[in-house]
């Protein structure tokens, strides 16, 4: 008798095969799929908790870390001085001496003149080819003519007139004083603020070549300059309302390079050089004047003994007044 298998049977065979294939293939996607969600769970143990703000219309700031705090600095923060014999400076010097009718200017000159025609610039003219400055107060000048060109296309100030020294100034006393009346507009030589290369005069000059008085003019043609120059290092040196100070009748044309912060100070409190070198005498570096120009602040303070105290560890300027004193400057 031939084998014979019952259909049945070869069925029973095929399906249990099949069904151990189907349960490898569900156990493995059944590991594969515990394996990810592992994964999962792992890393986010791992990451730090993120917090969202809830949805809304208020805003939200985030502080960056940073490992070391600033701690700002207080008015009761004292600067670390150190003294310096007064004889390593000389009063006579620095953007802050005063020369008027009562008070002469003797010292050799300034330390380092500027010929303008020599080393010209493209925001402002000149009267003549003779005109020099101090070297600080030319390239405060420039930065000031720079700045306004560049707000409004073009800067019109024409220097006229900036250092003399004697000889120059009694050539202008001569020329200039006809009737007694005169003498309040101008000094004599030896007491003219023209001297310190500090000092010059101005007027308005357009491109088509016309030219305008500064005083008149001014805040029409050159308002910027009018509110700016203070944080340039100028100060109008003439007040009008200040001629019984000053000695010299109202003259908006002349600007004196005292640097900065003193010209903001002695603008925003519209006081004169005069006054303001008396005023800083009440300060001292245990004291000193706070002053804040364009976001940077100063402390300013008087020495008027035989030691200049100056900060040890900051940047300072030394300047005399012309009186026997000093005046310390410190950027903090």
């Amino acid at each position: 008798m031939p084998n014979y298998r019952s259909p049945y049977r070869r069925t029973k065979t095929a399906l249990s095969v099949s069904v151990k294939v189907i349960i490898i293939l569900l156990v493995v996607l059944v590991l594969t799929l515990l394996a990810f969600l592992i994964k999962i769970i792992a890393s986010k143990a791992l990451d730090p908790q993120i917090v969202y703000p809830p949805e809304g219309t208020e805003t939200y700031t985030v502080v960056p870390h940073t490992d070391v705090l600033d701690t700002p600095q207080t008015e009761d923060d004292e600067i670390k001085v150190r003294g310096i014999s007064k004889v390593e400076f000389d009063t006579k010097e620095g953007t802050l001496v005063l020369v008027n009718k009562k008070t002469a200017y003797s010292a050799k000159g300034p330390q380092s003149l500027v010929n303008l025609y020599d080393q010209p610039h493209d925001n402002f003219t000149l009267a003549t080819i003779s005109e020099e400055l101090d070297r600080e107060a030319y390239e405060a000048l420039c930065r000031m003519c720079d700045a306004y060109a560049d707000r409004s296309g073009y800067c019109p100030l024409m220097i006229t007139s900036g250092y003399r020294d004697f000889e120059a100034q009694q050539k202008y006393y001569d020329g200039y004083v006809v009737n007694e009346s005169d003498r309040a507009y101008v000094e004599l030589p030896g007491y003219s603020d023209h001297h310190t290369g500090l000092g010059f005069d101005v007027k308005l000059y357009d491109k088509d070549g016309a030219s305008y008085p500064y005083g008149r003019y001014a805040t029409e043609r050159a308002e910027w300059i009018v509110e700016n120059h203070k944080y340039y290092g100028f100060i109008m040196r003439y007040p009008a309302n200040k001629a019984d100070l000053t000695g010299i009748s109202g003259e908006s044309n002349h600007f004196r390079y005292v640097g900065v912060p003193h010209s903001v100070y002695i603008t925003e409190n519209n006081i004169c050089l005069e006054e303001y070198l008396t005023l800083i005498k009440g300060y001292t570096y245990e004291d000193p004047l706070h002053v804040t120009s364009d976001r940077d602040e100063y402390a300013v303070w008087y020495c008027g003994g035989d030691t200049v105290f100056v900060p040890k560890d900051k940047d300072f300027t030394v300047s005399g007044d012309n009186l026997g004193g000093f005046i310390v400057t410190v950027k903090l």
